[in-house]
């Protein structure tokens, strides 16, 4: 039985796509088998067609597919087919199953999220497994299109975004005017309403922080950078290892003055504190790992001889000066 060319496009297409009975695929070897050509163009084809498929694309026909590559091919004056070039079955597939693609991911709808934090910390996670720790009275509204792979938080106050190490969505925060791009890191954003600084600290990786209309400046671990609305201005400076600690309850504070650590205490614990007497400028170096108020205030009261007045909103410390 003479085989003609058609009848083997149909065989190979079937093949590709799983759907070759036994009988078609023992018939396809033996065409195979008949000239190393043959070989090589099933081969080829085959090849073309793994690698035409895109990941993560929808669902569709791929036999249909196949046929609308094979339709393009233009019948001989003896009414015999001839097989299809290779470069137009590449073509044809790429073309389609991108078209495909292309359409998945316009119709794919963008999800949003938004939370705001009140009075507490509020942690919560993306769809990759992004965290997002949010600080007392801040919100963000999230938009995430997971099939391009990107996202934006869009903030009103402060957070810290731990990316996961498989980076699998980029991710941008957009405070007001200013971007900050992640490259892959864990950072820190402090933009308070109303507050003409805005401050990125980078605790791990790299990001870039900038605006439309300037280059910025790129942040890498352990640097953090400022950005006054006022003067339009960027600056790099070294890392805040305290601007973390309204969710992890750990304090590093080397040789700090007292009147700036209790600034710090105020921010993560929600209390006013009065410094009373010549103690604003006392210095201390101390370690605190997730300890409540009343324990920090002991130590300090310990260490600088102070006496420690609780009046429920309102707590005082009073000292004659450091010792």
């Amino acid at each position: 039985m003479k085989e003609n060319s058609e009848h083997i496009e149909d065989l190979i297409s079937k093949f590709l796509v799983g759907e070759a009975s036994e009988k078609e695929s023992r018939t396809l070897r033996e065409w195979c088998a008949r000239s190393p050509e043959n070989q090589k163009y099933l081969d080829d084809a085959r090849w073309i067609f793994d690698r035409a498929q895109l990941p993560d694309q929808p669902d569709f026909d791929t036999d249909i597919a196949w046929a609308k590559v094979k339709s393009k091919i233009k019948p001989e004056k003896d009414n015999t087919r001839t097989l299809m070039p290779l470069w137009k079955v590449a073509a044809g597939l790429a073309l389609l199953m991108g078209l495909s693609y292309l359409f998945y991911i316009l119709l794919t709808p963008i999800q949003e999220f938004q939370f705001t934090s009140g009075n507490q910390v509020l942690t919560e996670w993306m769809p990759d497994r992004t965290e997002i720790a949010l600080n007392q009275d801040s919100e963000i509204r999230v938009e995430y299109h997971e099939r391009k792979n990107s996202g934006t938080i869009h903030l009103n106050g402060e957070a810290l975004i731990s990316i996961p190490e498989d980076k699998k969505v980029n991710w941008t925060v957009k405070a007001g005017e200013l971007l900050i791009e992640d490259i892959g890191t864990v950072f820190h954003v402090k933009a308070i309403p109303n507050n003409p600084v805005v401050e990125v600290n980078v605790q791990e990786g790299m990001v870039r922080f900038y605006t439309l209309d300037q280059a910025g400046i790129t942040l890498q671990a352990g640097e953090r950078g400022t950005y006054d609305r006022d003067l339009a201005a960027f600056s790099k400076a070294a890392l805040d290892p305290n601007v973390v600690s309204f969710k992890t309850r750990v304090f590093t504070f080397q040789e700090e003055e007292l009147d700036q650590v209790v600034a710090r205490l105020e921010e993560v614990y929600g209390r006013t504190i009065v410094l009373e007497g010549p103690i604003a400028s006392c210095r201390l170096s101390v370690v605190f790992e997730d300890e409540d108020l009343s324990t920090i205030l002991s130590i300090l009261s310990e260490t600088l001889n102070l006496q420690v007045l609780d009046e429920g909103q309102l707590i005082r410390l009073k000292g004659d000066g450091c010792y």
